[in-house]
């Protein structure tokens, strides 16, 4: 007689030996899917299953994503920002209209919202609490790399502000253009574009501040949907969970 799997979950497990240990964002969101998978299919873990070792490497991989996104990002945004107040060409046009000036915009933010993006779409796959904890990790580990980013770009741009263009630097700056045979005028130009210049660095430290704390939300706020989702399906009776992720 046949032996009927039909009240069998649909579970694809990990080949024999393996174990988790992500390296990098696409890795950890690979992981995060097949254990999601396994448990739409009714295959609930115990948290406990992911070990501390891996609990480590996927707030390493959450930390390195957030910190380097974020820091590319940030080297972009004195661009960006200098496109949008005229201060650097963009498209060969020294006076850009506004979609040149969202441009330059997008120019400092595609980069790490594209991160965001990706780590959101893993912060929404989880159901039982082994996945949980992993997403809860790689969330952990991308909120300190943001902090850690914003505290540090934070103070890089304002001692640029405050103690790097000076007028005492700038003056030295411009008493150099002299030699390349320079009228005044266009010496006095360029003293002027380095002033006016030096705002942009604190501009962009805000700018850092604010685009940082969209970074996160956007992950933090799929994993609160996918909370509200999950106690639907709980209400409903489409899953139960046993345990609690820590």
């Amino acid at each position: 007689m046949a032996k009927d799997n039909s009240s069998q979950p649909d579970i694809m497990p990990l080949p024999a030996g393996s174990e988790i240990h992500p390296k990098g964002l696409l890795e950890a969101i690979s992981y995060i899917d097949q254990q999601f998978a396994n448990e739409l299919g009714g295959c609930m873990i115990n948290s406990r299953f992911l070990t501390t070792k891996q609990r480590i490497e996927f707030m390493e991989v959450g930390f390195r994503s957030s910190f380097i996104s974020g820091v590319i990002s940030a080297l972009l945004t004195p661009v960006a920002i200098g496109a949008i107040e005229r201060y650097i060409p963009i498209f060969g046009n020294s006076n850009p209209c506004f979609f040149d000036q969202l441009s330059a915009l997008l120019l400092a933010l595609c980069f790490s919202l594209g991160y965001a993006a990706f780590i959101a779409k893993s912060a929404t796959s989880y159901i039982g609490e082994y996945t949980k904890s992993m997403v809860r990790n790689l969330l952990g580990g991308m909120l300190f790399g943001a902090f850690i980013k914003v505290v540090l770009i934070y103070i890089i741009f304002n001692s640029i502000y405050f103690f790097v263009f000076t007028e005492k630097n700038v003056l030295w700056i411009t008493s150099k253009f002299y030699y390349m045979k320079m009228t005044s005028e266009q010496v006095s130009n360029v003293y002027s574009w380095l002033l006016g210049f030096k705002s942009i660095f604190l501009t962009s430290s805000n700018f850092v501040v604010i685009s940082t704390l969209i970074f996160v939300l956007i992950p933090f706020g799929a994993y609160y949907w996918a909370s509200l989702r999950n106690k639907r399906l709980v209400k409903a009776g489409a899953i139960k969970l046993e345990t609690k992720a820590f």
